[in-house]
């Protein structure tokens, strides 16, 4: 018998599955392709950067970033913001020589800083008797080169005894920079937990002083990249910190990416005060857009909520189109931009008011759904589509999943007749013009997450690239104006941004919640584990064992969450699946709680009561459950 290749394998189904995608509406660089086969992001021949964790005959090697805090992890209120200029000299790199697991005696320290420290301290063995920032052994490094700094750790204050294969060492290294250009001296850094033998895992407190313990993995639901427990309480920073195990390439470009995040492109200030002007960034906006910088629409990097009855939609994307197809509108583009720099806006839509549905569960409990209704001032499209904002973590980890692992979890005919027919969309790569595969977006419209950070700076506030030259609904394109190596930097910072771990393992609730959302069926679409690919450039991002929910499809949602406006070829009532993870963070970091694509879900009861089509089934079951398994279910969504 003869065995076709892996990659032909591919090829065959990737063209299967495009034969029952509906063509017609994608762009005209699409249909020339025709059924040629979606073309990987990444393979073997994909230039890598280097692993941060390394196997040598006398010892594990990890290299990892990090970069300056306000106070210690378990001080309320001074851990996860950003302090000014952070951007500047701080950032290091911190490596870690473990020979203990082959053999050897103690784990060596290097770090390596972008200016001059002085005495920089390390501290492990965490103690935290008199106060939470105290550990047991506390040192300053030997400065052994310029920038760069070591000592070594041999044993284990804990146990009393020579360091051994499993032991569980929580550190933080504090750079005091001497002579800073602009900005304080001394800073704190991060707490990482460091298991001999093992490597960093995410950890918890536990007991009254909270002592370091290993998460279960089955807490990590960004592989690798999760976050440890937030002890600070800074509920609305949770999504802006780096991957747990950021690599030493990606820390500087993420403090400069997270710089353009919060940059006003129209006056370059800072969105965070005090921090200087961008001024190369100024006067680079509009003349027509929708928000003034990245994080005026990602508020704190987490869902939008809907503005109140009346008020003009600056947080929201509003797609519009001439007809249901998605031509483009001949006075308006693809998306309405209700502000402008020098002219009238476009025109500015709003919420007139929702009409509400009342039902109840099986048990007789009542509830309400709202459906917003839109006004427009100005030009008033006849086909439109209102999608807020999603949260941004984990965009990297989705970007790095395989073509062949999504496409192996659709079924677009439905031939195992239960009801999900998920599929894939065929997109154009605007960089290479190959068919890719859609994975961002509400309608999985963009294949990377630079092209959908590209997209963005031209749609919603009018800046170019070289990616997105034509400003929206002109015919000609127009001068750069951000550069591919700020892309890049943008790019670097959205998808190291770090995974928040799961929480309340054990209570019974939620156990129970989670046993109920694979019996309803809610887990046929949100898939709970995938493993990314290993040929991501980033490290932080391969081989990542993850837990999105999501399978990054194409669902018929029915007639209740359709609009009139189809994209490429996405229908009005097709969504992809929205990743559910970190979704029960959302009230802490967006303050408040609103969900599906415009918003109109105020709990996650109501986002699971608006599903229809394919959902109608896991929909249905929810409204069966008694009074207290549906309180699991959402207990379950809530520690995601």
């Amino acid at each position: 018998m003869n065995h076709m290749p892996a990659e032909w394998l591919f090829r065959l189904s990737a063209a299967i599955l495009l034969s029952a995608v509906p063509c017609a509406a994608e762009p005209r660089a699409a249909i020339e392709l025709g059924p040629a086969a979606i073309v990987p992001l990444f393979d073997r021949k994909t230039v890598r950067e280097p692993d941060t964790t390394i196997q040598t005959s006398d010892a594990v090697i990890t290299r990892i970033a990090d970069r300056v805090r306000d106070r210690h992890a378990r001080e309320p209120g001074g851990y996860d913001h950003f302090l000014s200029w952070y951007w500047e000299e701080r950032t290091v790199t911190i490596e870690l020589v473990d020979r203990v697991l082959k053999g050897g005696a103690g784990v060596v320290i290097n770090i390596t800083s972008l200016a001059p420290l002085n005495k920089p301290d390390f501290r492990c063995f965490f103690r935290g008797i008199n106060t939470p920032a105290e550990y047991h052994h506390n040192v300053a490094t030997r400065e052994v080169a310029p920038l760069r700094y070591s000592t070594t750790i041999t044993f284990n204050n804990l146990t009393g005894r020579p360091l051994a294969v499993g032991d569980r060492m929580e550190f933080e290294f504090s750079p005091f920079l001497v002579a800073p250009r602009v900005g304080r001296k001394n800073y704190y850094g991060t707490a990482m937990l460091y298991v001999v033998g093992r490597g960093i895992v995410p950890w918890h407190g536990v007991g009254e002083r909270l002592q370091p313990e290993p998460l279960p993995e089955s807490a990590w639901l960004g592989g690798r990249t999760t976050l440890p427990y937030q002890y600070s309480k800074e509920p609305t920073e949770r999504f802006k910190q780096m991957a747990g195990n950021m690599a030493p390439a990606s820390a500087q470009k993420f403090m400069l990416g997270r710089r353009l995040h919060h940059t006003d492109f129209g006056t370059g200030a800072h969105s965070d005060q005090p921090n200087p002007t961008f001024s190369a960034q100024s006067d680079k906006l509009g003349p027509r857009f929708v928000a003034r910088s990245c994080i005026a629409c990602h508020v704190n990097n987490g869902r939008a909520l809907a503005p109140q009855i009346g008020s003009p939609m600056y947080q929201t994307v509003v797609k519009v189109a001439a007809d249901a197809d998605g031509t483009p509108h001949p006075k308006l583009g693809t998306a309405l931009q209700p502000q402008a720099t020098t002219e009238r806006p476009e025109a500015i839509a709003t919420i007139s008011d929702y009409q509400t549905t009342r039902g109840t569960f099986a048990d007789g409990t009542p509830y309400t759904l709202r459906k917003p209704r839109y006004s427009f001032q100005g030009v008033v499209p006849k086909h439109f589509s209102v999608r807020l904002t999603p949260q941004l973590v984990g965009l990297g980890l989705l970007e790095s999943i395989s073509e062949s692992t999504i496409i192996a979890g659709a079924d677009p005919s439905d031939t195992n007749n239960d009801g999900i027919s998920g599929r894939i969309r065929a997109v154009t790569d605007p960089e290479t013009n190959q068919l890719r595969l859609g994975r961002f977006g509400y309608k999985a419209g963009q294949a990377r997450v630079r092209h959908q950070i590209a997209a963005a700076f031209n749609s919603d506030m009018g800046v170019l690239s070289k990616l997105y030259s034509r400003p929206d609904g002109e015919p000609e394109s127009g001068p750069v104006e951000i550069e591919a190596a700020q892309l890049d930097q943008l790019n670097r910072y959205l998808s190291t941004l770090g995974i928040s771990a799961r929480r309340n393992l054990d209570n019974p609730q939620v156990r129970r919640g989670e046993q109920l959302f694979a019996a309803t069926g809610c887990a046929k679409c949100h898939t709970p584990q995938m493993t990314t690919g290993g040929f991501h450039p980033l490290a932080e991002l391969r081989n990542q064992s993850i837990q999105p929910y999501t399978d990054l499809l194409l669902h018929d949602m029915g007639a209740g969450l359709a609009d009139n406006l189809g994209e490429g070829s996405a229908t009005g009532a097709e969504w992809r699946t929205s990743p559910l993870w970190s979704i029960g963070l959302t009230r802490g970091v967006s303050g408040g709680e609103a969900y599906l694509h415009d918003g109109r879900a105020r709990s996650l009861s109501e986002a699971i009561l608006w599903h229809g089509g394919e959902g109608n089934a896991a929909r249905d079951a929810f409204r069966k459950l008694s009074h207290d398994d549906r309180e699991s279910l959402i207990a379950f969504l809530q520690s995601l």
